[in-house]
């Protein structure tokens, strides 16, 4: 008669079921931390082709700009050039109730993926433009802010993650999904009220011929959304003339403020382009803010120290370039309308 072969004991099977438990907490680590790298990789990969196809559209615009501005950037005070410059049809920043199609940043105001600039360049003009055509229940500009314009969509974007506009925070959605972009653009200005109209001064790349850039390699054109105002981390706008929006009510305030944790496990680590084209990953800890001293510096010279917003391998200015002064129609620009004074 044959012997029947034994099982394994309840010993045996405790310890097999140890060892992979063993093995599985020292791989997860590594398997988590690969996955991180490699949508970060395919960050860093969409903003570089989307600052290389800002060259493409630089080289076509008649004005050069460094940058695409859309076309009705400032027609209401909120459209400060950040990022409707490409990507989808927003869903933030409700008009009415609670309707997404009332989006400031979607297709029935004028700023669904057909009208974004960059997007005729990147997609050959093959979008169409539903502005005037929402379709049977707005079918097609809820469809708008379904689309999968991946160049435009970091994977790692995982919506408010610290410092940011509280519309935001609030609506618990990616950038993705409430901007129509994963990328802001380094579109740094300020407004000065007069009598009868605003007076805009660009200090950043923002509606610049790319030949009055001076240092277009150091030179923020986009950044991950979760770290653009990684600069404000250690300067609050305490100086007279550097009032900013985050001492008003737009930004969130709450203790945890003052830590970013980004997109991609690092704190205060993003994704940048810059106006050569060339794109890193960066520290934006704060900035280093000129001293008082400094020729030139407000109030007897003109620019704030507000202005001069840089650190190591990055700025926002373009000093000593000068800022583009832009006449505007009078619509009351405030410190909660997002502006960085």
């Amino acid at each position: 008669m044959k012997r029947q072969r034994a099982g394994f004991t309840l010993i045996e099977l405790l310890v097999v079921v140890s060892i992979i438990a063993l093995l599985l907490s020292i791989l997860l680590p590594s398997l988590k931390k690969a996955r991180a790298q490699a949508r970060q990789a395919v960050c860093l990969s969409n903003i570089k082709n989307l600052a290389v196809s800002t060259a493409m559209y630089t080289g076509s615009d008649k004005h050069e700009n460094a940058m695409p501005v859309h076309a009705k950037t400032f027609a209401v005070p909120i459209d400060y050039g950040a990022y409707d410059w490409g990507g989808k049809s927003g869903t933030g920043r409700l008009l009415s109730a609670n309707d997404i199609t009332s989006s400031a940043w979607g297709t029935q105001n004028g700023r669904g993926p057909a009208s974004r600039p960059l997007n005729s360049i990147i997609y050959k003009n093959e979008l169409t433009d539903y502005n005037f055509n929402p379709g049977p229940d707005n079918v097609n500009w809820i469809e708008d802010t379904k689309m999968d314009l991946g160049v435009f969509r970091c994977p790692g974007d995982i919506g408010y993650t610290g410092h940011h506009y509280k519309e935001w925070r609030d609506a618990g959605s990616t950038s993705y999904d409430h901007y129509g972009n994963s990328y802001a653009a380094n579109a740094l200005w300020c407004s000065s009220h007069s009598q009868s109209f605003e007076v805009f001064k660009s200090w950043s790349p923002f509606l610049r011929p790319i030949t009055r850039v001076p240092n277009p390699a150091n030179t923020i054109l986009y950044q991950e959304n979760a770290v653009r105002f990684g600069f404000h981390i250690n300067f609050s706008g305490g100086i007279p003339e550097c009032a900013t929006a985050s001492d008003g009510i737009y930004f969130s305030q709450s203790p945890d403020e003052s830590f970013i944790r980004g997109w991609h496990g690092t704190p205060f680590r993003t994704t940048m382009a810059f106006v050569d084209a060339h794109a890193s990953v960066v520290l934006m800890n704060g900035h280093r803010s000129p001293p008082p001293s400094v020729p030139g510096i407000a109030p007897n010279g003109g620019i704030a120290r507000c202005h001069i917003i840089r650190d190591k391998g990055w700025q926002l200015d373009v000093l000593p370039s000068p800022a583009i002064f832009v006449d505007l129609p009078d619509i009351s620009f405030s410190a909660a309308d997002g502006l960085i004074e």
